[in-house]
C-alpha cells in the first residue's frame, strides 16, 4: 500500500481542503503519514494569495524536492499556486511530477495514477469531499467550509481569479456534515469561506447564513460555533438576531474591515458604509467580541487616512486586529493604481495601528479582569523545574492561531479538548492569564 503525505500551506480552507484530500485519497486505497521521508507520494497544497503565502510555498515545494532527491518519493503540487502560475508550473518546477489547480483537485489520485491525464488539470474551483474528510487534528475543534470562491472584485485580491465565483454549498450537505462531525468528537465549529455572510445568496436568492447557523445550533454536542471572515455588507439583522438568539453561537464575529477611510475603500473596491455597518452591529449586540483585518499602505493612502483609521480603533470596536502591510500582486488591480507607497512605508503604519490597537485590547480585558471565564484545554505540559503544568488554551472570544491564548500554571494536569473555568488575571502580550481553583 502506497503512502501518502499532504503539506498544507495558507488558511484554514486550505486546511480543510487537505483534509477532504486525505480523505479521497484513503478513499482510493492509500495510506496516509504525516511523515514526507517515509511518503511514496507527497502533496504541496499551496496559498498564493499575497506575496508571502506565494513565497512560503515556492519554499516548501523546494524542501519537499529535496527529500524526492534522498528517498525517490513522487511530488504533486495543488491548490492556489499551480492556479496562479498554469503552466508556467512545469518551467519554475520541472522536477514535480504533476499539479492540479483549485478545481480538480478530487482528480489528484487519478493524476497520480496516469489515467488519462497529461501533467496539469487547472479549472478554478473547490473541494468539498465531506464524506471523505480526515481530520488532521486530535483537538475536539475543526473548520466547516460553507463556500467556495468570491463574488466581489476587490482591487487588492485575486482570489475570484484562483477560486472563481461564490458557489454555496446545500444546507442539508453542511447540516449532514457538522452532525457527523459533531457525533465523532467536535465540540468547536467553525464556519470559514471567503465571504461567509454572503452564503447561499446564489442558490436560495436571499443570504441565508441566520437560517444556517439556526440549523446547526441545534445539533447536539456543539458547544461553540464560531463565524470567521464575514463581509461588512451582508450582515444583516436576521444575522444578528440569531447570534442573540442562540447560546451556542459564540458572541464572536471575524468581520474584515480592511481601512475605514472612503479614500482607501473607494480604491480598494469595498463598502463605503463599513463604519455604520459596525455602529450597526454594536448598537444590536453590544457586547460582541469583533476582531478585523486591516492593510495599510494601500496605493493613495495618506497620512489623513492612517489618522483616520487609527481614531476609528481607538472608538474600541474591535478587541482584535490583524494588520498586514499591502502586498502588491502584478495580478491585482490595484497593481496598476498611481501613488504606490513603499513598503517601509506600509510597515511603519502597521506599526502605529498595532500599537494603537494594543492599548485598545488591554483597557478591554482590564475591564473584565477578576471575571470567570470558561476554556477550552488545547495543549497540557508539565515543567521540569517545580513539577507543576503549563496550560494553553482559549475561550470563546479567541479563535485558533490568531487571537492568542488563555495560559495558565496549575498543580494538577488538565486534560486537552476539556472544557474549565479561570478567573482572568491579566494580559501578557495578547495572551490572557488566568488562573483555576480546585479541580
Amino acid at each position: 500500500m502506497q503512502k501518502v503525505a499532504v503539506v498544507a500551506l495558507g488558511c484554514p480552507k486550505n486546511t480543510v481542503e487537505a483534509e477532504y484530500l486525505l480523505g479521497v485519497f484513503r478513499g482510493k486505497g492509500f495510506a496516509i503519514t504525516n511523515n514526507i521521508e517515509e511518503a511514496d507520494i507527497a502533496v504541496i497544497h499551496t496559498c498564493s494569495f499575497i506575496k508571502t503565502a506565494k513565497e512560503e510555498s515556492e519554499k516548501t515545494i523546494r524542501a519537499v524536492l529535496s527529500v524526492k532527491k534522498k528517498t525517490g518519493l513522487r511530488a504533486y503540487v495543488s491548490g492556489c499556486l499551480p492556479q496562479l502560475l498554469q503552466n508556467k508550473m512545469n518551467s519554475v518546477f520541472p522536477e514535480i511530477d504533476g499539479y492540479v489547480g483549485t478545481g480538480t483537485l478530487k482528480e489528484l489520485p487519478r493524476l497520480v495514477f496516469n489515467k488519462g491525464f497529461d501533467k496539469s488539470l487547472l479549472p478554478p474551483g473547490g473541494l468539498n469531499e465531506s464524506k471523505y474528510r480526515v481530520l488532521s487534528s486530535s483537538l475536539p475543534s475543526t473548520y466547516l467550509k460553507i463556500a467556495e470562491g468570491c463574488g466581489h472584485k476587490c482591487s487588492f485580491c485575486i482570489i475570484p481569479s484562483l477560486r472563481g465565483g461564490y458557489e454555496s454549498r446545500t444546507i442539508e450537505s453542511l447540516v449532514d456534515e457538522a452532525k457527523s462531525l459533531a457525533d465523532n468528537g467536535i465540540k468547536e465549529l467553525i464556519l470559514i469561506a471567503q465571504d461567509a455572510t454572503s452564503y447561499g445568496y446564489d442558490i436560495y436568492g436571499a443570504f441565508a447564513l441566520d437560517k444556517l447557523l439556526s440549523k446547526l445550533a441545534n445539533i447536539k454536542g456543539l458547544k461553540w460555533i464560531r463565524l470567521l471572515y464575514a463581509y461588512p455588507s451582508s450582515v444583516t439583522d436576521s444575522l444578528l438576531d440569531v447570534f442573540k438568539e442562540r447560546k451556542n453561537i459564540c458572541n464572536y464575529m471575524d468581520i474584515p474591515i480592511q481601512h475605514i477611510s472612503k479614500n482607501v475603500l473607494s480604491a480598494m473596491r469595498r463598502p463605503l458604509n463599513t463604519a455604520s455597518i459596525i455602529d450597526k452591529i454594536k448598537n444590536k449586540l453590544p457586547d460582541i467580541v469583533l476582531r478585523t483585518s486591516i492593510i495599510t499602505g494601500f496605493p493613495g493612502e495618506t497620512k489623513r487616512d492612517i489618522n483616520e483609521l487609527i481614531s476609528f480603533l481607538e472608538r474600541g470596536y474591535f478587541q482584535y486586529v490583524g494588520v498586514f502591510e499591502y502586498s502588491n500582486q502584478k495580478e491585482a488591480d490595484s497593481s496598476k493604481l498611481k501613488k504606490q507607497i513603499k513598503n517601509s512605508v506600509a510597515v511603519d503604519r502597521r506599526t502605529l495601528v498595532e500599537n494603537a490597537q494594543y492599548s485598545v485590547f488591554k483597557s478591554q480585558i482590564d475591564k473584565i479582569k477578576g471575571n470567570d471565564i470558561e476554556f477550552i484545554v488545547e495543549n497540557c505540559s508539565q515543567k521540569i523545574s517545580d513539577s507543576k503544568y503549563n496550560i494553553t488554551g482559549r475561550c470563546y472570544f479567541q479563535a485558533p492561531e490568531i487571537d492568542g491564548n488563555i495560559t495558565l500554571l496549575s498543580d494538577k494536569p488538565l486534560k486537552s479538548g476539556e472544557f474549565y473555568s479561570g478567573k482572568i488575571k491579566g494580559v501578557k502580550g495578547y495572551n490572557i492569564k488566568v488562573t483555576i481553583g480546585e479541580i
